[in-house]
């Protein structure tokens, strides 16, 4: 029996006398029978039918009295499900799978995903199998996934995380791995303040300043608890395996503290600072947003040429070059390069700033590009980044011009109140009337704007809060150095540590209403002794004691006390989850001391540098670990054509309405299969199709199985012959034919690939293999030659490895199609017996496990690797049949006489003897004769078409390897004259394509204009239709003798 748990609370024991109610009680009477230990807290936990009927939970469950994350429950009753047992087997009520029903109810139709994902998914959240495990033997697996934002439904992208953390998550819970997967949902200051400010305008026709901050926080909590339910619900129908007693909200109380914490604590370490600083400022917003939140936009524009008047000789000039005008008005100085020699007799003259009058020096600076414009830059240190640069190391002064709308303020004269762009237009029509203005020409600009409102961003000098990070940042960056962290793909390593290496420090104050409170209070006072003051506090009682520390004769009643306004970035926050998500900064709840560190961070490359490399910085400073020991970075997701999904083009995909039309397996095995790390995923619903195609594939394995083995033998039967080929492989292998050598072979090496592929995070490879060892290897070879073995005495041996191989096959696929692959072993094990081997579910049964020792010394040793030879040899054989009656036109029932020859190899005739029967049907030939005759290969030239094929006496010879040819029969089984007719029409039609791309490489217009790929790819076709021409004529030739007969 297996206990897990999840948190557990730290207030008085539920067990005390004083908080049993009369149910208590009588469940804790129950409750003595039997015992196990929370590692927690030492309270014994009890799985008991008696509970189970009471509380009327699917699951068994009791909450005991460790870290609880609210502190809040009910005396009477537990409030979350905190155990997981494996149910112990109990006369004929041994499995209680609620769908088991539905499935039989639909096992003779079509697959139909709809009606199954949400039972299933229901009874694994109500079983408590997202539980984590208590195995202190093991190293536990944590993944905190990345909060999606409540900002309304999930994308595609979402669909990505989902899927590849969920793969990780599944595959170590499978390897009994102590499995903590923690969701949660991110408050997104800007985007949702934004959205909740458009549906109050919508609805109400106000704006948040007319209803006033405490209405519109009530509005922004009630936008949160709609869109916190359905992103959950659309997270259950993606099959994200999370812990969801563990769910969190970046605003819960618990971490709203740890956010407080946090910033206390950097603040008095001195890493947190407020000052003046040039910041990007969003108009429309009303708030500052973070250089990577700021999106440069390749859009037309002009540059504006105008003239710097000298002072000391009006009628000469500095000819300077720019793309805002309108900023002209604050300009301090014009810069040129030191060595640009058109200006050096000009440096540190004085020049006149047009409409404004005032008198500014000419200076010079290396950060100037002589080769842009003219090569001599305005200065304007409060509306440019770079003039910022330039205005700090020479000490210019700053004038702002812009108000926090855009609009111009009172340093701009006649201008004032004009909209920034009105004001570029009417100060460029004034130059030009002044005489001023040069000319304008086109230009291609970079545009800085807002990713949440679209707006063009504006730099404004700004009072805001920061974080220092150029010392923070030294363990983050030792982290990747030392491998303390490891980055998947290794290629982003240098990346991340280039930005790291430039860091800039951080604005972590947002002008918002909505997101985490600064914990700073003001100090507002009559007194005249005391300037405007603040302190940091978690409380403002605490803020209190510290002005009285600070100006003890200030008299109380002076006092008076205003907290900041301003809220904190959202990813200084989200840069907490990983730790604060497991009790943080409480370092001794059992949580964090067993899951911290994460074991990996899965998200988008996309926020390397907004999200995982604050994290590390956060998580190094203020737990002195790293927050996780892996980042894996998938790409973004595009269309089939390369492009970037957007509205515009018509291309977006709605990860629901997919799922709802194809089925959640078929989505997430597409994207599985498309995701490689670090790149970029095409995907298209041609994709989806395809793997629910395999899907139905997979249901129709299992109807075949079950139905074939259940008719013809009993459940004990069938769970003793399983037990003993799991028990005894070797003597159970020593007595089977080559196909089945070959499929045990393949299956416990596709076992060792994909093992080793998801630790490598290499998911995509891992499920493609899966996918064609299925539908190759075991549908399409073994379980068709299966099908011929029904009559022979060793039938339980087919039916004891179809039912192992299928077994093996839906616990490799569990992580990638959780959903059919529970349904199906579900109803295998029901069927078949295998219930009784005292496993619940696959979704905690156990990843395969092959014997090292046993695969080393039999499976894959020499004589296996012979037999393996044979049975390819064998699939070749049957392979250059079928392409001969492809090729030839024989009808797809029409069977066929056919002679293989074998030249040398005894032992290879032995082995396809004994796979007669196989041989017969997969290759639907009437007779098949196999027999060693080396003097068939020696050819006499009777019809040789000189392409590896020959005609004699009605058969076609084809040589499928050196030591073998087959001659299949085809006089009486084509119509030849039709025959030669349909070849005939093949060939001319390849003839014109040949024409047609042999004109085109010749054509030496097209070789020098065309792309290089594009004349290689036309290049390979040609040869690729030359050779099918050959190949055509070849059976041509042969076709015309069979006329002639």
């Amino acid at each position: 029996m297996t206990i897990s748990y999840v948190s557990c609370s730290t207030t008085a024991s539920p067990f005390s006398e004083s908080n049993l109610s009369s149910q208590w009680r009588l469940w804790r009477n129950c409750w003595k029978r039997t015992s196990r230990c929370c590692p927690g807290c030492d309270s014994n936990l009890r799985n008991n039918r008696h509970w189970r009927r009471w509380t009327g939970r699917c699951g068994p469950g009791i909450h005991c009295q460790y870290n609880n994350n609210n502190n809040k429950r009910s005396p009477d009753l537990p409030s979350t499900l905190v155990i997981h047992q494996e149910k112990e087997t109990i006369g004929n009520n041994h499995r209680q799978v609620p769908f088991l029903p539905l499935i039989e109810e639909l096992w003779n139709q079509p697959y139909q995903p709809e009606k199954l994902e949400k039972a299933i998914y229901e009874w694994w959240e109500s079983s408590g199998f997202f539980l984590p495990r208590n195995d202190p033997s093991k190293t536990p697996f944590t993944i905190s996934m990345p909060p999606p934002n409540i900002t309304g439904a999930l994308h595609m992208g979402h669909a990505v995380f989902v899927t590849l953390q969920d793969i990780l998550v599944r595959y170590h819970r499978m390897q009994q791995f102590p499995t903590l997967w923690i969701p949660g949902t991110d408050h997104a200051s800007i985007a949702t303040q934004m959205l909740v400010e458009r549906m109050l305008q919508t609805e109400q026709g106000k704006t948040k300043e007319e209803i006033g901050r405490e209405k519109f926080l009530q509005l922004a909590w009630q936008w949160k608890e709609e869109k916190t339910k359905y992103i959950t619900q659309q997270l259950r129908a993606m099959g994200s395996s999370c812990d969801w007693s563990r769910e969190r909200f970046t605003m819960d109380e618990q971490l709203s503290k740890a956010v407080e914490e946090a910033f206390i604590r950097l603040y008095e370490k001195g890493y947190i600072y407020r000052g003046y600083y040039l910041v990007n400022w969003s108009p429309r917003l009303q708030t500052a947003v973070s250089d990577l939140e700021v999106e440069f936009v390749e859009e037309d524009g002009f540059l504006y040429y105008f003239k710097y008047c000298l002072v000391n000789n009006p009628n000469e000039y500095i000819p300077v070059a720019t793309t805002r005008p309108e900023t002209i008005l604050g300009d301090v100085a014009v810069c040129v390069h030191p060595q640009d020699i058109r200006y050096k007799n000009i440096i540190g003259q004085q020049v006149i700033v047009p409409y404004i009058g005032r008198h500014i020096p000419v200076i010079a600076d290396e950060a100037v590009d002589p080769n842009f414009g003219t090569g001599a830059l305005k200065i304007t240190p409060a509306h440019d980044h770079v003039d910022y640069e330039i205005g700090k190391r020479h000490g210019l002064s700053l004038i702002n011009l812009m108000n926090w709308d855009a609009t111009m303020n009172e340093n701009c004269g006649c201008f004032q109140g004009l909209d920034r762009m009105e004001c570029r237009r009417q100060l460029w029509n004034w130059m030009e009337s002044h005489g001023l203005a040069l000319k304008t020409e086109p230009y291609r600009i970079r545009v800085p704007r807002s990713q949440r409102s679209g707006e063009v961003v504006e730099p404004l000098v700004s009072l805001q809060w920061f974080v220092k990070t150029a010392t923070l940042a030294m363990p983050a960056i030792k982290a990747i150095q030392n491998g303390d962290i490891q980055m998947i793909p290794s290629r982003f390593e240098k990346i991340y540590l280039r930005w790291m290496e430039n860091i800039h420090d951080w604005c972590i104050s947002r002008q918002l209403w909505w997101g985490h409170a600064l914990p700073v209070w003001y100090l507002e006072t009559t007194a005249d002794s005391v300037d405007e003051s603040f302190v940091v506090a978690r409380s403002e009682e605490e803020a209190l004691y510290k002005f009285k520390l600070k100006y003890p004769n200030l008299e109380e009643e002076n006092i008076r006390l205003r907290r900041e306004t301003d809220v904190l970035d959202t990813w200084f926050s989200s840069g907490l989850w990983p730790f604060a998500l497991l009790g943080w900064p409480n370092t001794e709840t059992l949580d964090y001391r067993k899951f911290y560190p994460n074991s990996v961070m899965e998200t988008g490359y996309d926020i390397l540098f907004f999200w995982v490399a604050r994290m590390i910085m956060l998580g190094y400073e203020l737990t002195g670990k790293p927050p996780f020991h892996v980042v894996y970075l998938h790409g973004l997701v595009r269309d089939a054509k390369g492009q970037k999904m957007s509205k515009t083009l018509g291309n977006v995909l709605d990860p629901l309405q997919v799922m709802a039309e194809y089925g959640t397996d078929a989505v997430r095995l597409a994207l599985a299969t498309s995701c490689h790390a670090g790149q970029d995923i095409p995907f298209s619903l041609d994709k989806v199709m395809a793997q629910r195609n395999f899907a139905n594939k997979l249901w129709n394995i299992g109807r075949f199985i079950i139905q074939n083995v259940r008719q013809r033998y009993g459940k004990d039967e069938l769970l003793a012959a399983y037990q003993q080929l799991v028990q005894n492989p070797g003597d159970w292998l020593s007595s089977v034919g080559l196909a089945e050598k070959f499929v045990l072979y393949r299956l416990y090496e596709l076992i060792v690939q994909v093992t080793r592929q998801i630790q490598a995070f290499e998911m995509a490879t891992a499920a493609t293999q899966i996918v064609d060892f299925v539908w190759d290897d075991f549908a399409d070879w073994y379980i068709e030659i299966a099908k011929t073995r029904w009559q022979e005495k060793d039938s339980l041996q087919v039916a004891t490895l179809l039912i192992y191989v299928w077994d093996y096959c839906l616990r490799l696929l569990h992580p990638f199609m959780p959903f059919i692959t529970e349904a199906l072993w579900q109803w295998l094990y029901d069927q078949c017996g295998l219930h009784k081997s005292n496993t619940e579910a696959l979704v905690i049964a156990e990843w395969p496990q092959i014997d090292e020792s046993f695969c080393h010394g039999m499976l894959f040793g020499k004589e296996m690797e012979k037999e393996l030879s044979y049975f390819d040899s064998f699939r070749n054989i049957v392979r250059t049949i079928r392409k001969v009656r492809a090729d030839y036109g024989v009808a797809p029932t029409q069977k066929v006489n056919t002679v293989i020859y074998v030249k040398e190899v005894k032992e290879l005739v032995s082995a396809l003897k004994q796979e007669y029967r196989a041989l017969k049907a997969l290759a639907k030939t009437e007779d098949c004769v196999v027999e060693s005759n080396d003097s068939v290969f020696i050819t006499d030239n009777t019809s040789s078409s000189g392409n590896g094929l020959e005609y004699r006496d009605g058969f076609i010879y084809v040589l499928v390897s050196p030591v073998i040819m087959v001659a299949v029969g085809l006089r009486g089984n084509i119509d030849p004259k039709k025959e030669l007719e349909r070849l005939t029409k093949q060939h001319n039609k390849l003839q014109k394509e040949i024409e047609t791309l042999s004109s085109r490489l010749d054509n030496p217009k097209f070789l020098k204009n065309a792309p290089a790929k594009v004349v290689e790819d036309n290049k390979q076709l040609l040869q690729q239709y030359q050779q099918q021409r050959e190949t055509v004529l070849a059976q041509c030739n042969i076709v015309r003798i069979l006329v002639m007969e």
